[in-house]
């Protein structure tokens, strides 16, 4: 049967419908091949480019802000790592691993900026605990702290660590005017020089040159005095050791080296304020337990900063160690035990 006009116009109508229809979806096709790759690459070539950038200038601005903080190889490597990224080829590729290698040298000196924080928590313990306090809760926001939150960071850092220093510096400089006048031995001195010969001979004893007195009663005082001599002490007549089984009763026994550190006009802490402690301090400890007198010295070899207080840690002989904790009896107020630790100027 023949179509009727009206119907084959019908007919061409959907006809050219459906082609129209294929043609579209040929062109999506081509445009989901070829045109949105592009468009995403370029998208992605931008992301690149404006990380880059933003990783430059966090880099320049996180060495200005903690220069008084980070070590100067981490602030010379991350200045390094940015020049390079500044001559980085044009091309999206060399803009990408430019990219990558700056955020991670920018991730590694926020863990060198950390570490050397920590460090001055550690080496400038004598601080006032407020200040501590006020670093500590610093390197947490830089640990936290986003890339572009970083320098601010950096910077807040770096200004809490200063004043730890400060603080500290005040301290021994009061401690060393105050006893000036009766003090005879040197402030100062080199507290490396102590705590590494302390570390080197907390087991392996130097009895050719110093003696070994356990014998006797314990080594302890010995000891201690031998890293007092190692830090830029000098013998007088009242501490002093000519050699094995020749050293003053300073030299090697607590209740005496604790009257002499008394006569040095040093001032002390005990179990009930340990914030103005640190490496190189000398202790004297009364165990209690119902017996009279002084029962061992140790030196302050390690302090630890913690919110609650400091954690003090010592190197000594007879219970020989370069980092015994501290002695637990101390914290029982039934046991009758005391301690005074004289700060060293």
């Amino acid at each position: 049967m023949a179509l009727t006009s009206r119907e084959l116009a019908a007919r061409r109508r959907m006809f050219r419908r459906r082609r129209a229809g294929v043609l579209l979806v040929v062109v999506l096709i081509v445009l989901t091949a070829t045109i949105v790759p592009r468009i995403a690459a370029a998208a992605a070539a931008a992301g690149v480019r404006a990380d880059l950038a933003r990783l430059v200038d966090v880099a320049a601005r996180a060495v200005e802000a903690s220069s008084s903080l980070a070590p100067a190889d981490a602030s010379a490597a991350l200045s390094d790592a940015r020049a390079a990224a500044l001559a980085a080829e044009p091309s999206d590729e060399a803009r990408a691993d430019a990219a990558a290698a700056l955020a991670s040298a920018v991730g590694t000196y926020r863990e060198s900026a950390v570490s050397a924080a920590k460090d001055v928590l550690g080496e400038w313990s004598d601080a006032e605990k407020a200040t501590e306090d006020a670093l500590y809760r610093a390197i947490k926001a830089l640990n936290k702290a986003d890339p572009g939150d970083l320098p601010t960071a950096l910077a807040a850092a770096s200004d809490a660590a200063d004043a730890v220093r400060a603080s500290a510096q005040a301290y021994r400089d009061a401690i060393t005017a105050a006893s000036a006048g009766v003090r005879t031995q040197p402030a100062g001195g080199d507290v490396d020089a102590q705590l590494a010969y302390l570390r080197a001979h907390a087991t392996d004893y130097d009895v050719d040159e110093w003696g070994d007195y356990n014998s006797a009663g314990g080594d302890c005082v010995n000891f201690a005095s031998q890293g007092l001599l190692a830090r830029g002490w000098r013998m007088d007549d009242e501490w002093y050791s000519g050699g094995a089984w020749k050293a003053s009763k300073a030299w090697r026994d607590t209740a005496a080296i604790d009257a002499y550190l008394a006569a040095q006009g040093l001032p002390f802490a005990t179990t009930a304020d340990l914030d103005r402690v640190r490496v190189g301090d000398v202790g004297v400890f009364d165990w209690g337990g119902g017996d009279e007198g002084l029962d061992h010295t140790m030196t302050v070899s390690r302090v630890t900063y913690s919110p609650n207080g400091p954690v003090v840690s010592f190197a000594s002989h007879n219970t020989d160690g370069t980092d015994r904790p501290f002695p637990k009896v101390l914290s029982d107020p039934a046991s009758g035990s005391q301690m005074r630790i004289y700060s060293i100027p």
